[in-house]
C-alpha cells in the first residue's frame, strides 16, 4: 500500500481524498523543497469564495499568521495575479515565523485563471531554480486533481442534457401528478406533497420548482420558529434569501395553530411573496388544525406511494439517476453498477425507501476499489446517510454529521481501517474516532 506522500505524488486521488492526503503528505513535500515551515491552502468546500488551511508543518503549537497575505493586501493581490512561484525576502512587511528564515516562496494553485489556493514555504536561503520548479510542479499537480471537482464528466453531461431530472419526473408520475396541478401551483403559489418518510417528497418539490420556474432560487426549511412574531420575521428573511423564489416547508403536519394561521395569511398575499411547497408525512394527523390552512393544503395535493408499492421497473428507473448523481458527486464517473447489484437494491430488504437506496449506493461508491460495483459490494443491512444536504437546506446538524461520515469513510478507505492512522489524518484522538464510528453507525 502506498504511503500518503506516494499516493499524493504518484497517485490520482479525487478532490475529497486530496483534502485528506495533503496534510499527511505536506511535511515530505516541504522536505523535498528544503523548507523550514510552510502551509498549503485550498478553496473552502463550504464557502467557495474563501480559502482554508489544507496542510501545514513547522509551526509547533504557536500556529501561524501572515498579515501580508490578508485579502486585499498588496502581496495577496500579486499572488492572485501571478502564474508562477515568486520569492519574498524577509522585511518589515514580510514577517515570517521561523527566526532563521531568509524569506518565503509563494505560489498560487491556478485552474482556468482562478486561484483555488496557494502554497507558502519559508526558506533559510534565497530560492533556487530547483525549489521554484518543484513548487510549481506541486501546485500544478494539485490544480489537476481539483479539476475533477470543477468539471462534470462527459457521461454526466449527456445524462443531464437528455433529461434534467428523471427521478423527479418518475416520482411525479407515481404520485399521479397532473399538469393541471402544476398550473394551479403557478397561479396560486402553493402545493402540498404528502407521502411516507423518504418517499421522494423533497426531490419532487425541487423538480416542480425547476420545471415551472427554472433558474429561480429555492430554500428548504425543516423547523419553524414557535413564536408568531419570529415566524413572521423569518418568512420575510427567507423570502429575501430565496429572492422571492420558492420555500420548501417540511413536516407541515406538526405546525401549531399559530404557525398554520401565519402561513395561510402569507399564502393569500397577492404580490411580492415566495411560492410555498408544503411537505407532509402521510399517516400523521395534526394535533391542531386551522381549517383554512388544511383546506389550502387539500386544494392542491400530490400523494406519493411507499417504496414497497413501487413497481419493480420503476425502482430500477430510480436506481440509475441516483447512481449517476452519486458517482459524479464523488468524482467516480468511471464506475458502473452490475445487473446483480441493481437486482439486489430493488429486490432486497435492506432498502425500505429512497433514502436507504441512496445511502446504500453512496457507501458502495465510496468503498469501491474497482470499476464495477457488484452485489457483494453492497451492505446487506441499512446504511447510514453520508451525502451532504443540498446548499438550500438549512439543517446544520445533518450537514455536520454527513461531513464527518464522509471524511471517516474516506480515511477508512485510504488507510485500510487502521484507526491510529485514520485518527491522525482526521486530526482527532483514537478514542474520539471510535466514539464517532459508533455514533454515526460506522463501527
Amino acid at each position: 500500500m502506498l504511503s500518503a506522500p506516494e499516493e499524493f505524488i504518484w497517485g490520482n486521488p479525487n478532490p475529497k481524498e486530496l483534502r485528506i492526503l495533503l496534510p499527511l503528505a505536506f511535511p515530505e513535500c516541504l522536505r523535498l523543497i528544503d523548507g523550514l515551515a510552510g502551509l498549503a491552502t485550498l478553496v473552502s468546500e463550504s464557502d467557495p469564495s474563501s480559502l482554508e488551511e489544507a496542510g501545514s508543518w513547522g509551526y509547533e503549537e504557536d500556529g501561524f499568521f501572515y498579515p501580508f497575505l490578508t485579502k486585499g493586501s498588496k502581496i495577496r493581490s500579486r499572488l492572485e495575479g501571478s502564474k508562477s512561484p515568486f520569492f519574498l525576502p524577509r522585511s518589515e512587511e514580510v514577517q515570517l515565523f521561523r527566526d532563521n528564515s531568509f524569506g518565503c516562496l509563494l505560489s498560487p494553485v491556478l485552474l482556468d485563471g482562478r486561484m483555488l489556493g496557494f502554497f507558502l514555504i519559508e526558506l533559510p536561503n534565497p530560492a533556487e531554480e530547483r525549489q521554484i520548479l518543484l513548487l510549481h510542479l506541486l501546485c500544478q499537480k494539485v490544480a489537476r486533481l481539483l479539476k475533477k471537482e470543477s468539471e462534470p464528466s462527459t457521461v454526466y453531461k449527456l445524462f443531464e442534457d437528455t433529461s434534467p431530472d428523471p427521478l423527479g419526473e418518475l416520482i411525479f408520475k407515481l404520485g399521479n401528478g397532473k399538469n393541471s396541478q402544476l398550473e394551479k401551483f403557478k397561479e396560486s403559489g402553493s402545493i402540498c406533497i404528502s407521502g411516507p418518510a423518504s418517499s421522494g417528497k423533497k426531490t419532487l418539490a425541487k423538480w416542480i420548482q425547476k420545471r415551472e420556474f427554472p433558474g429561480r432560487p429555492i430554500l428548504t426549511v425543516s423547523i419553524l420558529p414557535e413564536q408568531p412574531s419570529k415566524l413572521e420575521k423569518a418568512l420575510i428573511d427567507w423570502e429575501k434569501m430565496a429572492e422571492s423564489g420558492t420555500l420548501i416547508l417540511e413536516n407541515s403536519e406538526n405546525y401549531s395553530l399559530a404557525q398554520q394561521r401565519i402561513l395561510f395569511e402569507y399564502s393569500q398575499r397577492k404580490s411580492a411573496k415566495s411560492r410555498l411547497i408544503f411537505l407532509e408525512n402521510s399517516g400523521k394527523k395534526s394535533t391542531d388544525e386551522f381549517l383554512y390552512f388544511r383546506s389550502l393544503l387539500s386544494e392542491n395535493k400530490l400523494e406519493l406511494p411507499a417504496w414497497k408499492d413501487w413497481a419493480k421497473s420503476d425502482k430500477i428507473s430510480a436506481v440509475r439517476p441516483i447512481f449517476q448523481e452519486v458517482c459524479e458527486l464523488h468524482g467516480r464517473p468511471d464506475l458502473v453498477l452490475s445487473e446483480d447489484a441493481i437486482e439486489s437494491l430493488v429486490g432486497g430488504i435492506s432498502c425500505q425507501n429512497l433514502e436507504d437506496l441512496r445511502n446504500a449506493i453512496e457507501e458502495a461508491v465510496l468503498n469501491s476499489g474497482s470499476g464495477e460495483i457488484r452485489n457483494s459490494d453492497l451492505k446487506k443491512e441499512g446504511s447510514k446517510g453520508i451525502s451532504l444536504p443540498d446548499p438550500e437546506d438549512l439543517d446544520l446538524r445533518k450537514a455536520v454529521e454527513a461531513v464527518e461520515r464522509q471524511k471517516i469513510l474516506l480515511a477508512d478507505k485510504l488507510f485500510g481501517g487502521n484507526q491510529i492512522r485514520m485518527a491522525k489524518a482526521l486530526g482527532i484522538s483514537r478514542g474520539s474516532l471510535q466514539y464517532k464510528l459508533k455514533n454515526l453507525g460506522l463501527g
